[in-house]
């Protein structure tokens, strides 16, 4: 990942180079820190020549490798401490878990904001949902990291605990920042109240906070290892089985319903981008035209009970 800054005075930029800049950022899906300052994790050809054009104008350029570290891990733990508390479900908030974990947390002397990630965990937090967004829960997971915090708890109700990791570490690797953000301890809490739920430790750093969320919660600690993405290819074909399918389940692709799970055994058929079949399913096509995919691989997929 890289950092990028620029400037150029405005009497320099009469045919709006910044604006152009800004606009070919946004095309490769890089992240704007503030005014002038972005993180890029890769370069097209397009930001290239604006960037070639800004600096021709009289403008400056600077681009450094980006590693980012929380400021607790500066100073040694020598200050308040902020943690995001981020459900993706709608569960852990109707069942009051989120000001549990709060309580816990800010009486370890954690200061706790919570940032509903998934659409139904908003709605429960707020009742309703006024702005609506497409971006991606990858895309704003990865907005989140951008803020100032120490730490990261995901929150998250799957039909099993091995599928909630998956589904999590669909989530995960899909990020762009967050994935590179080896300093920043990221704790995935699975099935609260549920006699196989798991607190879910995705990299070393959990410390302080590991401890005060165990205590909240008690619930075994696992350190995930898992193939979560099975993608075979067959000519311009993509085939990914669907994991922990049950009949009757619906499926949902880049948090859409595509289809409804007719067996246990269930499979994605893929063209350019596009779900065009469903084998052991059923596709619904009018849904599915609305999703669109680089990759299977790439593609976050899930089951919900109908």
């Amino acid at each position: 990942m890289f950092l990028l800054l620029y400037d150029i005075e405005g009497k320099k930029d009469p045919h709006g180079i910044r604006i152009r800049l800004v606009r070919a950022l946004r095309r490769v899906g890089a992240f704007q820190f503030q005014r002038s300052c972005w993180v890029v994790e890769s370069f097209d050809e397009h930001l290239i020549s604006v960037l070639d054009e800004l600096r021709r104008a009289g403008g400056s350029v600077k681009i450094m490798e980006w590693l980012p570290r929380t400021l607790d891990e500066i100073l040694d733990g020598k200050r308040s401490k902020s943690v995001v508390l981020a459900p993706l479900s709608a569960e852990p908030v109707l069942e009051g878990w989120h000001e549990k974990i709060r309580s816990t947390l800010e009486h370890a002397g954690f200061k706790v904001a919570i940032v509903p990630v998934g659409e139904s965990a908003a709605k429960a937090l707020s009742r309703s949902r006024q702005h609506k967004t497409e971006k991606s829960i990858s895309r704003i997971i990865d907005e989140i990291s951008l803020m100032d915090m120490d730490g990261l708890i995901l929150m998250n109700l799957g039909r099993s605990t091995q599928s909630g990791i998956i589904y999590v570490a669909q989530i995960i690797s899909n990020t762009k920042l967050l994935k590179n953000m080896s300093s920043l301890p990221l704790i995935h809490i699975e099935r609260l109240g549920r006699p196989d739920g798991a607190i879910i430790l995705w990299n070393e750093v959990g410390g302080e906070l590991l401890d005060a969320i165990k205590k909240a919660v008690q619930l075994e600690i696992i350190r995930p290892s898992v193939e979560i993405k099975r993608v075979t290819k067959e000519g311009e074909r993509e085939i990914r089985q669907v994991l922990y399918a049950e009949p009757g389940d619906k499926i949902i692709v880049n948090g859409k319903v595509a289809g409804l799970c007719l067996t246990n055994q269930v499979y994605l058929i893929a063209e350019n981008g596009r779900l065009v079949d469903i084998i052991g399913g059923k596709i619904f096509k009018g849904a599915a035209k609305k999703i669109s995919f680089d990759s299977l691989a790439t593609a976050i997929v899930k089951t919900v009970p109908a």
